[in-house]
């Protein structure tokens, strides 16, 4: 069996039922939801941090990617103009 340590936290009752209603969809209890959701965080925000390098052919193409006029998609106006089910 693998060491573990703790990790202590209070929260406030709503949040702790938010996080319940989250974990229980994915089928995973309090403690995996959490890890799991700690994890990915902390690897984005160390990725976020990293500095990526790239020949110039590579990075004129990602400029161009980020100034060209966007696709038309329905679905997602729709789904961002959908108030979250916690609100």
């Amino acid at each position: 069996m693998a060491l573990t340590v703790p990790i202590n936290m209070k929260a406030e009752p709503a949040v702790r039922s938010l996080i319940d209603r989250a974990a229980k969809l994915l089928h995973l209890n309090r403690t995996e939801f959490l890890l799991e959701t700690a994890i990915q965080r902390a690897e984005e925000v160390i990725l976020d941090h990293q500095l990526i390098s790239v020949d110039e052919d590579r990075f004129n193409r990602f400029i161009s990617a980020l100034e060209a006029s966007p696709v038309e998609n329905p679905r997602l106006k729709e789904l961002i103009n959908r108030k979250a089910p916690w609100e």
